[in-house]
């Protein structure tokens, strides 16, 4: 009798090509993955040490790969499985810095006279202070009467309106889609009756106070107050525009101010004292300082000095006066400030060893004294900028199975690099943790990289090496490192990027047929994996999944596969995948399920160091 069966069991084909289809597989005598890591690209400063291996020198654009060092290999081979998920970098890169502080003083209720207030009314004060303080810069309405009407309308927030829905100033309708019903007394034809209606209700006290500047600036008759200074003229007029018919609504929210010195917040945002750092970054082999200082304490008999500190020790290292260089985006933002739009500056300065790897603090003075110590104006110190930037990108890092080289490619830059002059790719065993080789690199020319990242070196961040694949490299998770080192074997100072780990441990297969006429049995397929690098002899073997028993196993000729090679070009032998075997079938395997594994062994017995691929179990009929 005539049997023909697909191994696949979804398909009636006999024979197909290795784009149409991929068997299923459990692989029982070793882990493969047939996912390896793709976003090779994330990481962080690894302190890991590696142990240094031999150095070998990485010929830019040579047609043959450069080998592991065999003993460096061995070793490795020794080594159990340590770590199964390695860890690796992730790029350190910021070149903007904010004030410490811009308010020169306390803020929040720590800054007014809380004496015989209750923690509940001091808590309250803080809920509404960064409201307060966004209601002037947003809109122009004055801190200390928005803060003063607060405390008068909700009740120190004890309201209901306060309680139930953060509503602090009694203003009706939603706000954001929320709103809140609310028993309200109304006047109607002189009579007063009580009616339900909507008031406005906000997530927190903050949201309110910011709202209410809102109310006053959307509506014209309040108009008159905005950007107003002096809080006296801001409730006179308050109260003239008709926002209150109390007639001491003025004097009642002059008196809590004056009692709470609640003019200190009008003080923070009032006195101008601010900045920015746009850049702070290295380009080329210069350190570039680009950022603006506002402020009220400022004439025009001033210098101005930009002074760079140690960020962790404070040690003072260097100084310079900078020329204003004019923006109009912050002269727009404080106009009325003694110096804004020109209290820009954009200055580069030599990038050198007293600055590489340090947290740099910039600090912004305005000063009479010619040589930039402290006489008059404000000092404004800025959040340091680590000038330790180190970020990479692997751009290629994939198996060529036609060459039969792992083909690794990407950049590298970092501040650290400075001085250090030799570039080295360090190729790891991130599972057994142990170095397998490092070769010395050319760093290439990446003017892609320089327009992205203000980082030295940027330009001639780029590196390449082919490796010949090595069976160290299969199966493991290999990690390439970049190191800059001032050593010639890749050790001294030096400053590393470790990428994330890809495991080489494709493995792949199809079964075109599998046909039983009598007794002979006759397969034919594929099978292509990493692991079978040095595993010279392929067997296929006949398991009865009925019995669970290995019933014959017979060695075969790897054939070529181009078919397979176009569709899997990055998987080892592919192109030399194929088997075609015919054999012999004991009668005693009628009616059982087979299946069909193909192995890659180092041992003519098909043990020792092998890779198997399992295919679906066929039932077979022998007449």
């Amino acid at each position: 009798m005539f049997f023909q069966a697909d191994a696949q069991a979804d398909s009636t084909q006999t024979t197909t090509s290795a784009d149409q289809q991929v068997a299923l597989t459990t692989n029982v005598n070793t882990t493969s993955q047939n996912t390896n890591y793709q976003n090779l690209n994330q990481s962080t400063d690894n302190q890991q040490e590696t142990a240094q291996a031999s150095t070998q020198t990485a010929v830019a654009g040579a047609n043959d790969g450069v080998s592991l060092n065999e003993h460096d290999v061995q070793q490795a081979n020794n080594k159990p499985v340590i770590d199964t998920n390695p860890s690796f970098s992730t790029g350190q890169y910021n070149v903007t810095a904010t004030p410490v502080s811009s308010s020169n003083g306390t803020n929040g209720a720590a800054s007014l006279n809380t004496a015989g207030l209750s923690s509940r009314n001091i808590n309250f004060l803080n809920s509404i202070h960064d409201g307060a303080l966004n209601g002037w810069r947003q809109y122009g309405v004055l801190p200390s009467v928005t803060a003063a009407q607060a405390i008068l309308e909700s009740g120190w927030g004890q309201s209901g309106l306060a309680t139930q829905g953060h509503n602090l100033f009694g203003i009706k309708g939603s706000y954001n889609g929320h709103s809140i019903t609310m028993p309200t007394r109304e006047v109607y034809g002189g009579r007063s009756v009580y009616i339900n209606d909507a008031f406005r209700a906000y997530a927190n006290n903050n949201e309110s106070v910011q709202d209410h500047g809102r109310f006053l600036a959307v509506n014209s008759r309040y108009h008159n107050l905005l950007w107003q200074t002096d809080y006296r003229t801001v409730t006179r007029l308050i109260q003239a525009d008709g926002y209150a018919t109390d007639p001491y609504y003025a004097s009642s929210l002059n008196a809590v101010i004056e009692r709470y010195g609640l003019t200190a917040w009008d003080r923070e945002v009032a006195e101008v004292n601010t900045g920015h750092i746009d850049n702070l970054s290295v380009v080329g082999n210069q350190i570039n300082i680009r950022g603006w200082h506002a402020s009220d304490s400022y004439n025009s008999k001033m210098h101005h000095f930009i002074i760079l500190l140690d960020g962790n020790t404070g040690k003072e290292l260097y100084r310079t006066e900078v020329n204003g260089d004019y923006r109009q985006d912050v002269q727009n933002v404080y106009p009325n400030a003694d110096i804004s739009g020109w209290g820009g500056f954009n200055i580069n300065i030599p990038y050198s060893s007293i600055f590489a790897g340090k947290n740099v603090q910039v600090v912004s003075r305005y000063t009479y004294n010619t040589n930039g110590e402290i006489n008059g104006g404000k000092d404004l110190f800025f959040t340091p900028v680590s000038l330790n930037a180190n970020t990479g990108y692997l751009d290629n890092m994939s198996l060529d199975a036609k060459t039969g080289t792992i083909n690794i490619s990407g950049w590298h830059a970092a501040d650290a690099s400075l001085n250090k002059g030799y570039h080295f790719i360090i190729i790891y065993d991130g599972s057994k943790q142990v170095e397998l080789g490092r070769f010395l690199v050319e760093s290439g020319s990446r003017d892609d990289v320089a327009k992205v990242y203000n980082i030295y070196g940027a330009n001639k961040s780029g590196f390449s090496l082919k490796l010949n694949f090595n069976p160290a490299l299969a199966g493991d998770q290999i990690q390439v490192i970049s190191r800059y080192s001032n050593s010639q074997n890749g050790e001294g100072n030096y400053v590393d990027y470790w990428f994330a780990p890809k495991t080489f441990s494709e493995n792949r297969a199809y079964l075109d047929s599998l046909t039983v006429s009598g007794n002979q049995l006759h397969v034919t397929g594929w099978h292509a994996a990493d692991q079978s690098v040095a595993k010279p002899y392929h067997f296929i073997i006949i398991y009865d999944a009925t019995t669970h028993r290995e019933v014959k196993r017979q060695m075969v000729d790897s054939l070529s596969r181009n078919d397979v090679q176009k569709v899997y070009p990055n998987i080892y032998n592919d192109a030399q995948s194929g088997f075609d075997l015919t054999t012999t079938l004991d009668p005693s395997l009628n009616g059982h399920e087979i299946r069909i594994i193909s192995r890659y062994s180092d041992a003519k017995n098909g043990e020792g160091n092998k890779i198997d691929y399992w295919f679906n179990p066929v039932k077979v009929t022998i007449r």
